[in-house]
Formats: structure tokens, sequence, C-alpha cells
């Protein structure tokens, strides 16, 4: 038997695909270490409470100096720029999310706006296109941006079936990794029965992107669990 631990962090999901190969060696994140410690050895949980403790004290003084900060902000905005701050907040409370993205966008059209918005987004906030194919999923995506790192494949027409409990009742349920999804007259039904299906997403699968030059296709746990025969 195997010992497995999982974590939904990227760390964890990187982790996780060392132990596929590993023998002797489980590999967590920092997450799963803390758990297995306060169950695994008895003086670990003080110890863990004793860091917990720290970190939140260390979270109010970050907190405290960051209402310092603002309060000192919001003094020298009211001595430098009178009267502006509540003018800029007013119009953005009075627009919509979409209207506040083209008036940034429309001020790229000229230099006087490009200027303004490399001030009030620089390099560390936005910084440039760097495109990298996942050896995966085979797509592009960008490594500095947190939104472009989930990597996930719908659930393929040609492998889905829908299935019927008597007429009133339906999902779908897909060959090629297992899972079952949009079920459709469940929740109206009140309590769940234990052999009812679940929804389990709409995707075969959803994690990390991994950099084609890093990826191991042999290795490669989830793309392993799919069924991509062609019966």
């Amino acid at each position: 038997n195997k010992f497995i631990v999982l974590c939904s962090c990227p760390d964890g999901v990187r982790q996780n695909e060392q132990n596929t190969t590993s023998i002797d060696t489980l590999y967590v994140c920092k997450h799963a270490k803390a758990a297995l410690d306060s169950v695994c050895d008895p003086e670990a949980k003080k110890v863990i409470g004793e860091k917990k403790e720290v970190m939140v004290q260390k979270q109010k003084e970050l907190q405290a100096e960051r209402v310092k900060y603002r309060i000192a902000q919001s003094v020298e905005q009211d001595e430098r720029l009178p009267g502006e701050r509540e003018r800029i907040l007013y119009g953005l409370s009075k627009r919509s999310d979409a209207e506040i993205a083209k008036l940034v966008k429309d001020s790229t059209t000229t230099v006087e706006g490009l200027e303004a918005l490399g001030k009030l987004f620089p390099t560390s906030v936005m910084p440039p296109k760097k495109s990298v194919r996942c050896g995966r999923c085979e797509k592009e995506y960008d490594p500095q941006l947190k939104s472009d790192l989930i990597c996930r494949e719908e659930h393929p027409y040609d492998r889905v079936k829908k299935c019927w409990d008597t007429s009133k009742k339906s999902w779908d349920h897909c060959r090629r990794c297992g899972k079952t999804f949009n079920l459709d007259g469940y929740h109206s039904w009140g309590k769940r029965r234990r052999d009812d299906p679940e929804d389990e997403g709409e995707f075969c699968y959803e994690t990390t992107h991994v950099p084609n030059d890093e990826y191991d296709e042999d290795g490669d746990h989830i793309i392993d669990g799919l069924d991509n025969s062609d019966y």
C-alpha cells in the first residue's frame, strides 16, 4: 500500500506528481507537512500552535502598518490634491466595471494617456507578455499571471453520454475521465441518495500548466488516468 497526501495548492500538485514515481520518499507541500506533523508528531501540535501565534501577531502588525500608511497618504492627498480623491471615488462608484475598463483602454490611444497608465500600472503590476507552451494541454500561457496558470480540458463532446433516471432526472457521463456532470432534476427532489451521481465539473482535469521543456509525458498520472481509446 502507498501513503498519499494531497493538497490543492500548485506546489501540492507538483509534489504529488513526484510521488507517482517515488518508491520510498513522500513529497508534500508545506500545508500537507503541517497537517502530517500535527498527526504524527506529539510535539508538533504545540510547535505549530506557537508558529501560528507568531504569524497572527505579524499579520496584526502588518495590518496596523497598512492602516497607518493609508492614513498618512490620505492626509498628504488632501494637502496636495484637495477634493481629488472624493471626485475620483465618486466617479468610479457611478460607473460599471465595463465602463471603467473602456476608459482605461481608451487612454492608451494618446501619449499622455499611455504615460499616465504607465505610472499607474508599472511592470511589477503589468509585466511584458511572456508566452510559454504547456506540455500537457499544448496551450500557450503566461507564467507571470496567476489567472493564466490553470491547465484544464473540457469533456470531449464525442466521449459524453446522456444518462437518465426515470424521465425527470438526467446527467452527462464522460467516458474519457469517468466523471459525471450537468445534473438536471436532482436539486429539486430533496435529499440526495447515496447512489445519485455527483456534479464533478465540466473539465476532465483541472491542475496547473507545466512548461513544455519540463513536462514528463510518461510520468503524468493525470493523462494516464484518462481513457483515450477509440472504441
